[in-house]
């Protein structure tokens, strides 16, 4: 399993976070594919999703989460142009929902778009539109 997260972080060690949990195999197995499942290219490219993985690290202010992240995205071939795109995206909706959250609106936006009717990755729709 080792060689597969390895490879997957392109790295010739494991990250941390695989070795600490490591002395539970079974712990192992699990977190290892999640992030295996959660990373892998469907609808959002795993470049997206590393984007998505260091916005909620900066939002929980997890300093792990944030430089692994931060490290991977640059990695996968994002510049330092795209992390201040993904820090600013970040900082403005944190700022947007506090403000909201604060004044204590209701959100009144939940029709200005159509239904994605396709499924969502790992999922088929079901004739009522859900997933099974």
């Amino acid at each position: 399993m080792f060689g597969e997260i390895r490879a997957f972080y392109d790295r010739a060690d494991v990250p941390l976070a695989f070795r600490r949990v490591a002395a539970d195999p079974g712990y192992l197995a699990d977190l290892w594919g999640a992030a295996r499942r959660g990373f892998a290219d469907n609808r959002l490219t795993r470049r997206h999703k590393e984007a998505l993985a260091f916005a909620v690290s900066v939002t929980t202010c997890s300093a792990f989460g944030t430089a692994f992240h931060l490290a991977e995205m640059r990695r996968l071939g994002v510049g330092e142009r795209g992390v201040m795109e993904v820090l600013g995206v970040t900082q403005m909706f944190s700022s947007y929902t506090k403000i909201a959250d604060t004044l204590q609106l209701e959100p009144d936006m939940g029709g200005i778009a159509p239904e994605d009717p396709s499924p969502a990755p790992g999922g088929a729709p079901r004739g009522d539109g859900s997933l099974t």
